[in-house]
């Protein structure tokens, strides 16, 4: 009869502590306090940061555009601004993360669906090719979601990856967001005060950096391909750090075609389709800048790809897939990757004139 009471006891109280752990755990993490004293320099915290100030900044009508993707989405809304017309851009594009994290970002960032006029969703190419990233089982998506995946979520969040153990941990680590959140918050706990002020710093001034940043302008000219022989002559000054990367990007073997990325794509595109369906938010997607220099032989375009027969539905426009072609010369990119400074102004340009081209005038409203 002892030893029975004592078991009682003993699962009483380890159900006493497993509550006691599940209810601090959510008030701390599913609540999104924690959010507030992220380290802003994580990338969790700097999505956080990138979503706040949007949602913070002051809007009086719709002629809105937002701007997703990641450190390739080459727009800087204070160029497309200062180009002058009439529609007020902004962008919540960060490195590293892809297009299931930017259906999340949007949800959050537009709770009604009816903020901006249109949203612009950047792509490498309009044929959804398969490349070496695998999207699909990409975990270093929970650290850009966990804020905003909510206890709904969680079924569907998990079964977009495909492998089995992808699924379990991105199903464990949505429920259970401490998990994500642990280093932070041991970080956290090390230097609280230190942690507080460098968060009010950044609250306080993030907004206004970010907007007034100057990219800088180091550039590629001087770069060419022998793609015959796949050598490449680099310009002067480079690091072999540097020269590697850029053999690795520019000389990589094409990809084994299995229809994963265009899979993956359908999906989180469609579900971003679902989303603004029916708002009068239209979706412009963009083929980006694609490198500094490309090989002479291209696969022909995929008339069946999934992102084209998406383009015919309502509220939805594929930009002239060309259209950014021009931009793509060594001397205006810093990196195999990336468009540099003088890259990012073009680009920012233009865009802000096809978006113009594709909305028309903007609206005159009443107060929004």
């Amino acid at each position: 009869m002892r030893g029975k009471i004592l078991r009682l006891r003993t699962i009483s109280r380890l159900g006493a502590g497993i509550l006691l752990y599940v209810l601090i755990e959510a008030a701390l993490f599913r609540t999104g306090l924690y959010t507030w004293i992220l380290d802003p320099d994580s990338s969790t915290g700097t999505i956080e940061t990138l979503i706040r100030n949007e949602k913070w900044r002051a809007v009086h009508d719709r002629n809105q555009v937002l701007a997703v993707g990641d450190s390739r989405m080459g727009i800087l809304p204070r160029l497309a601004n200062e180009h002058n017309v009439g529609y007020w851009f902004s962008s919540i594009a960060i490195g590293g993360s892809t297009p299931r994290c930017w259906y999340y970002f949007l949800r959050d960032t537009d709770p009604t669906a009816r903020r901006y006029a249109a949203v612009v969703i950047p792509v490498n190419d309009y044929d959804l090719r398969d490349a070496a990233d695998n999207f699909a089982d990409r975990l270093l998506d929970l650290n850009f979601v966990i804020g905003h995946l909510r206890l709904g979520d969680l079924a569907e969040f998990s079964r977009s990856f495909r492998e089995p153990s992808a699924r379990r941990t991105a199903f464990r680590d949505g429920l259970i967001k401490g998990l994500v959140y642990e280093r932070d918050f041991q970080e956290f706990l090390l230097h609280p005060l230190a942690r507080l002020e460098h968060v009010r710093i950044i609250r306080e001034g993030s907004a206004g950096w970010a907007y007034n940043f100057v990219p800088e302008n180091h550039s590629l000219a001087g770069l060419s391909v022998d793609w015959a022989a796949r050598k490449i002559h680099f310009p002067e000054g480079l690091t072999e750090p540097q020269r590697d990367l850029i053999r690795a990007i520019l000389l990589q073997p094409q990809a084994r075609q299995t229809g994963a990325s265009a899979a993956y794509h359908r999906y989180w595109f469609g579900r971003i389709l679902d989303y603004y369906r029916g708002s009068g938010t239209k979706l412009i997607f963009i083929r980006l800048p694609r490198a500094p220099a490309l090989p002479p032989h291209l696969p022909p375009p995929n008339p069946a790809s999934p992102l084209r027969a998406l383009g015919a539905q309502p509220g939805v426009v594929l930009l002239d897939e060309h259209r950014f072609d021009e931009l793509e010369r060594p001397e205006l990119f810093g990196d195999p990757l990336h468009l540099n400074g003088e890259g990012i102004l073009r680009f920012s340009r233009f865009l802000a004139e096809e978006v113009r081209r594709i909305l028309g005038p903007p609206v005159v409203a009443h107060a929004f």
